[in-house]
């Protein structure tokens, strides 16, 4: 029987995280037009951070947790992959954004034996390699409107930065809990976003209440989809979480076409499915220890 048919209540889980996470990119790429990213920014961590030390308290948890050196480096990588995503979506269009932002897997393999110990198998290459061969495909300019530009860098550093993030949890997530986890990502988040806006002299509140509208989406559906991939994680393996997560993508994807009115030709169809189908075989590949 397999992880979801033993445990029927977890397929709940899986199916909001991707809809949580497919809201919350497009609810950033909405507010993004009335907003900073450092107010997008702010909007998505601010809260987690206030909320979630009254959690910790409740649970009698520790906040502070271990390895905080990492713990930093580990928030940092990820607020930062997100504001760089965030400013992507203002500079191309939703759906190429998050195909790019999805290469993190084949990142995850690459750097796995220098953050983990994990060595990358061989047949992990075979996918990593075609992961890139779909982005060449996507980016190579065909015309002059496909010309590459910093939308393109962001969205691909993003990626990077994820990678490393999701490596970093691997390794924290064995003497720390989920919450600490999350808490060191509202605290850097919360002050990579406010720097930038104090330091600036920029507006730190929204200006109009479609701009708090925007930053209500993007807290709300921040919090959300965390708490849904958290339940499905305790409940089924990591891989199927990942595998299923993937549905992010086609459903951004759909939502750009359709309302966004996006251009949609079969560089980007070929290339993304290709990306999509890498990323899927990474996520199910065992993984071993470099020192094996």
């Amino acid at each position: 029987m397999t992880a979801l048919g033993s445990n029927p209540g977890a397929l709940i889980w899986v199916i909001l995280a991707p809809l949580f996470y497919a809201a919350l990119s497009v609810s950033a790429k909405l507010a993004g037009e009335h907003l900073s990213i450092w107010q997008v920014g702010l909007g998505r961590f601010i809260f987690g951070l206030l909320v979630v030390p009254f959690i910790v308290k409740a649970l009698r948890l520790n906040l502070w947790g271990h390895q905080r050196f990492l713990l930093i480096a580990r928030g940092l990588c990820g607020s930062v992959a997100f504001l760089l995503l965030v400013a992507s979506f203002q500079r191309i269009p939703l759906s190429l954004a998050m195909v790019l932002f999805y290469l993190y897997p084949a990142f995850t393999a690459i750097l796995s034996p220098w953050v983990t110990g994990e060595a990358t198998i061989s047949i992990a290459w075979l996918f990593i390699g075609g992961a890139f061969i779909g982005t060449s495909l996507i980016l190579w300019p065909h015309e002059a409107s496909t010309a590459l530009n910093t939308g393109h860098l962001f969205a691909v550093i993003a990626s990077v930065l994820c990678a490393f993030t999701l490596l970093l949890v691997r390794r924290l997530g064995r003497a720390n809990n989920i919450y600490t986890l999350f808490f060191y990502l509202c605290l850097t988040g919360t002050l990579a976003s406010l720097g930038p806006l104090m330091i600036q002299d920029l507006p730190i509140l929204p200006g109009s209440s479609t701009a708090w509208a925007g930053v209500a989406a993007v807290a709300g559906f921040s919090i959300a989809a965390q708490l849904t991939i958290n339940q499905a994680l305790v409940r089924i393996p990591a891989t199927i979480v990942s595998v299923m997560m993937t549905a992010e993508v086609p459903l951004v994807a759909c939502f750009g076409v359709v309302y966004l009115d996006e251009p949609l030709d079969w560089r980007l169809i070929t290339g993304a499915s290709l990306i999509f189908a890498c990323g899927v075989g990474l996520s199910l590949l065992p993984s071993k220890s470099a020192t094996a």
